[in-house]
């Protein structure tokens, strides 16, 4: 199955290091933050990997290669004007398999959820979409509950969500790309509007997965963090 990783963008959130890196280059836990999703897409059987790319796309070609270093086949998109997520995924129907269902996993979030379970939920279910969801995703802010006349009965900083969160990773069937375009997000356009439409798209809810969002400078550390618990 076709996986589309998502590295198109400017990146403005972790300059000054994307001034000069792509940010699938930047280090965390000693490698590049892509080798950290490439290695976990191997180990769970996704090997044929597309790489949507806007900055400094030689860097990584120079690095990763045709990816048979790390067990997997890459192809690289250059893409000089990204277009929101579901607008480069619109852009890369040429690469895609006609008829077939393929992933998408955007390049600067860390996991391990179950993709090959979600895979299979989606293809016994018949889903359009099938939308991979965590749980204990932490709030950038603390968080305070009010009580009478404004006062403050309780704070908790960053607390875990025990909400089902986006875990930016998808599998698609291809009806999905009739709700893509240039300029729309998955998140913001298609997803409300699938749902709006009628189709059936479902969720795979992880409650086990690590998960975490690298797209800020103040995000290295904790991700570098991560990695050493998990990564063996």
């Amino acid at each position: 199955m076709k996986t589309v990783i998502l590295l198109a963008g400017q990146a403005t959130r972790m300059r000054p290091l994307s001034s000069y890196l792509n940010k699938g280059m930047i280090p965390v836990n000693g490698r590049p933050l892509l080798e950290h999703v490439i290695t976990k897409l191997q180990r769970q059987g996704f090997t044929d990997l597309i790489v949507a790319v806007t900055l400094f796309p030689e860097q990584l070609q120079h690095y990763f290669g045709d990816g048979s270093r790390f067990g997997v086949r890459i192809e690289y998109v250059p893409r000089p004007e990204p277009s929101q997520t579901a607008g480069e995924v619109h852009a890369l129907r040429e690469w895609l398999p006609s008829g077939e269902p393929f992933v998408v996993h955007y390049g600067d979030i860390l996991t391990n959820l179950d993709l090959p379970a979600m895979v299979r939920q989606h293809q016994a279910t018949g889903a359009v979409a099938t939308l991979g969801l965590v749980t204990g995703v932490p709030v950038h802010a603390g968080v305070a509950t009010l009580g009478e006349g404004g006062r403050v009965t309780a704070f908790t900083e960053k607390p875990p969500l025990d909400l089902c969160c986006n875990a930016a990773v998808y599998v698609l069937s291809p009806r999905t790309l009739e709700y893509c375009g240039p300029g729309k997000d998955f998140g913001r356009h298609v997803f409300p509007e699938m749902i709006a439409a009628g189709e059936d798209v479902r969720g795979y809810l992880d409650r086990e997965a690590y998960w975490m969002d690298v797209g800020r400078l103040s995000d290295l550390d904790e991700a570098s963090e991560l990695m050493a618990r998990h990564e063996t």
